[in-house]
């Protein structure tokens, strides 16, 4: 044998010595020392102990389902953990799952955009706005008489019919700092930007523009007690929406337009600077409004990845995913 060969030997042997242990069953602990030449050999291997730890005595209690995993070791975990972090093996097939996608469900994008547009349509021509204008115009502030602290703020609106007399009104709205906004937006992820709004009403008819007042919510209360209408209008955006208007004696709604929920729900993500967002709602989209079946981009690459892992390291992809039986 030549040295050469006989110091390759003698690395193999000294590699095995000093990851031996991990030759010991995952069901059983490894001691501290054993555990500080694992970690100091490989700084990564504390997070897979954490949860190999973490699995062993918090979610696998049962001796009867330990007793699948006596003959899994801690190397057996090691190399599926190196294995799945292979970028080289799982970048041609990251790029096939990518190409089978885009086959199976990437068309379903234009679909969905344009059941999102034919709706828009829809709001835009049956707008409540079309009756009525509103602005925000004014900031009055009540203060305690024994302190300059504010007690109230009230916001006073205009209120400008467009097409003659409004008898009553609803609308809600909400104040966005413009730094959380995206450059580009529209009006549906503005006006569902926010998940929740401030809402006023007005039960007294007006022909001509009015001022009304309705007094600002807590929340809204800590942005506008420091602030000017010139200063909020620079630094924040009111998003105003009409609910519900009656005119001519007919009560209108945004209701009435019957606008699906899951369509409403999409607009408020449709242009999220995360993608991930996007497709919140995108499934109930496609699932009840083209009445077909979906499973979004990251869900359907796990799924794939998964039958690989469970294909090449089924007894470690048993116990990493174990779930124990509801009793």
């Amino acid at each position: 044998m030549n040295k050469k060969n006989i110091l390759i030997l003698l690395i193999s042997i000294a590699l095995f010595n000093c990851n031996s242990h991990l030759n010991k069953s995952v069901i059983e602990p490894l001691t501290v020392r054993e555990l500080k030449k694992t970690i100091d050999n490989d700084s990564l291997f504390k997070n897979t102990y954490e949860y190999i730890v973490y699995l062993r005595d918090t979610v696998i209690k049962n001796d009867l389902d330990k007793v699948k995993f006596t003959e899994l070791t801690y190397n057996q975990v090691v190399d599926f953990v190196e294995f799945s972090s292979d970028t080289t093996y799982f970048k041609p097939i990251n790029e096939r799952i990518e190409k089978e996608w885009n086959n199976k469900y990437g068309i379903y994008k234009k679909q969905v955009d344009s059941v999102s547009d034919y709706w828009k349509k829809i709001k835009q021509e049956n707008s409540l706005e079309q009756y009525v204008n509103i602005e925000l115009v004014k900031i009055d502030k009540e203060y305690y008489t024994y302190s300059r602290d504010i007690r109230n703020v009230n916001l006073g609106f205009r209120l400008t019919p467009l097409k003659g007399k409004v008898e009553q009104i609803r609308f809600g709205f909400n104040i966005v700092a413009k730094i959380n906004e995206k450059e580009k937006n529209d009006e549906y992820s503005s006006i569902y930007s926010a998940l929740d709004k401030s809402w006023c009403r007005s039960t007294s008819p007006f022909s001509r523009p009015v001022v009304r007042y309705w007094e600002a919510s807590y929340s809204d209360e800590q942005i506008l007690k420091y602030k000017s209408l010139k200063t909020l209008l620079r630094d924040y955006n009111i998003h105003i929406e009409v609910d519900k208007i009656r005119k001519d004696g007919k009560n209108i709604s945004r209701d009435d337009l019957n606008i699906p929920e899951s369509i409403e729900n999409h607009w408020k993500y449709e242009n999220h600077e995360k993608e991930y967002l996007q497709d919140l709602y995108f499934e109930d989209v496609v699932r009840e409004e083209l009445n077909k079946e979906y499973i979004e981009k990251y869900s359907y690459r796990n799924k794939e990845i998964d039958k690989i892992l469970k294909k090449e390291f089924p007894l470690v992809f048993e116990f990493l995913r174990f779930q124990p039986q509801k009793k």
